[in-house]
């Protein structure tokens, strides 16, 4: 009787994330619908330069947002307190504010001393920085804070709102002329939207000036600031470390290739693995909080992700240059051919992104940071080989890719092992994984061509 009732519960608990995974998933899907239809007329109005800048101020963006919170949001999810829960809402959106005006100052004397040839108005650029920054974040804290309660409803519709307002106003203020701003100016009113969509369902008073407020939630939260903080600030910087290598040693010109190829790549990301991610972090937070282990469901989550993304990966991978230059133009090979050498490093990333969150779950944010820490300095050694030993960015983004794929293997590896899951078996999965979609492709490309 007790196996039978066991066996209802996770029956009750899997139908449940499934129709979770498919209300995020429904927003999605129109989103990126949204954005593929647009993608091609963006391209054409704006052209590579602006992607190119774009992608650089929201890198750097990315960057300060990392630190903005003290590494608190993930907090959210774990506390068990709900008076404590809202205590941290209060303090991140109060650090959030100041830091934001503070790095937009900054990034004005960065911009004329490091990028003197980037052509931006430096008034625009503050302005940019700062409410990028802020949005960015408090829709951050807000999905947490939604996910933890479960509010799929409200976050199925996010990502919507913000594609009808990029591609809306994006094209209208194109067409209208405005291509040195427009994209920019509609990337943040489409943030903004998103945000106030959102904090109507959070609590109303977002602001606290009580000074042990800040005490209890840092020291109660100690283990975030000590290892989450560090781990967040290298994450954003090794995942932004790309565009900012790129942009130095190849311009932003040649960035602006780049982005678009991160963003095609992106697509099965978005739609999927950060639907999937939401719930798994959510089911394996309170599955932990529980007392129960979590290491058979990451390990059937991780393998589930493989069987999912595949495809998209290997149709990426395989036909990736052809795609691009039907969807976007001749002018935009050069992201096809990126688009191909980087497949199966975005395929990781898939897979990354499904099992959000594990680390801080099980309380191993240390194996992040350190994973992190070798990644940034491979992403460097990469990029500054392909440039000065051979001077070509194809190489170098190999170097770069496989580099990220191995230290990425590692790192599971080494989660497995403590969840008390055979490594091996992930091992053997994921080289299998890696093997196929090599040979398909090759396949795929000889009878196309030949």
């Amino acid at each position: 009787m007790m196996i039978q009732k066991l066996k209802l519960k996770i029956i009750k608990k899997l139908s449940k994330n499934k129709k979770n995974v498919a209300k995020i998933l429904t927003g999605t899907f129109l989103a990126q619908g949204i954005s593929l239809i647009t993608l091609p007329i963006f391209t054409r109005i704006y052209g590579a330069e602006v992607f190119g800048t774009l992608a650089l101020l929201s890198a750097i963006s990315i960057i300060i947002n990392s630190f903005s919170d003290l590494g608190l949001t993930n907090a959210i999810m774990t506390e068990d307190s709900e008076k404590r829960v809202i205590k941290i809402y209060k303090v991140i959106s109060s650090i959030v504010a100041p830091i934001s005006l503070f790095t937009g100052i900054l990034i004005v004397f960065y911009h004329g001393i490091f990028l003197p040839k980037l052509e931006v108005n430096v008034l625009f650029l503050f302005s940019f920085v700062v409410i990028s920054t802020f949005t960015s974040k408090q829709i951050h804290v807000c999905y947490t804070w939604l996910n933890r309660n479960e509010r799929y409803n409200i976050l199925m519709k996010n990502p919507l709102i913000s594609g009808i307002i990029l591609g809306a106003v994006g094209i209208s203020l194109g067409l209208m002329g405005f291509v040195k701003y427009g994209y920019f100016i509609a990337s943040i009113l489409g943030q903004i939207a998103t945000l106030i969509h959102m904090k109507r369902f959070l609590p109303k008073n977002m602001f606290t000036l009580n000074v042990q407020d800040y005490r209890d939630v840092v020291t109660t939260n100690r283990k975030f600031v000590v290892f989450q903080l560090p781990t967040n600030i290298l994450v954003s910087f090794k995942n932004q470390l790309p565009q900012l290598l790129i942009s130095t040693l190849w311009g932003v010109g040649m960035l602006g290739y780049y982005s678009i190829t991160v963003r095609l790549l992106q697509l099965p990301i978005k739609l999927i693995a950060n639907s999937l991610g939401r719930v798994f972090f959510q089911t394996t937070s309170v599955m932990y909080r529980e007392g129960k282990n979590i290491g058979d469901y990451v390990y059937k989550t991780i393998t589930t992700a493989m069987k999912i993304g595949f495809l998209p990966m290997f149709i990426l991978m395989s036909l990736g240059d052809i795609i691009v230059v039907t969807i976007l133009g001749t002018d935009w090979e050069i992201a096809g051919y990126f688009i191909q050498i980087l497949s199966i490093q975005y395929f990781f990333m898939f897979l990354t992104f499904t099992t959000r969150g594990v680390s801080i779950t099980i309380g191993k944010q240390k194996y992040a940071m350190i994973s992190n820490c070798v990644q940034v300095v491979a992403y460097i050694i990469g990029a500054t080989v392909g440039r000065y030993v051979f001077n070509d960015i194809f190489i170098a983004l190999i170097l770069m890719s496989s580099l990220f794929i191995t230290i990425n293997i590692i790192y599971y590896c080494n989660l497995f092992k403590v969840m008390g899951v055979s490594w091996i078996k992930y091992l053997i999965h994921i080289i299998f994984n890696i093997y196929m979609m090599l040979t398909l492709t090759a396949i795929l490309r000889l009878w196309i061509f030949n």
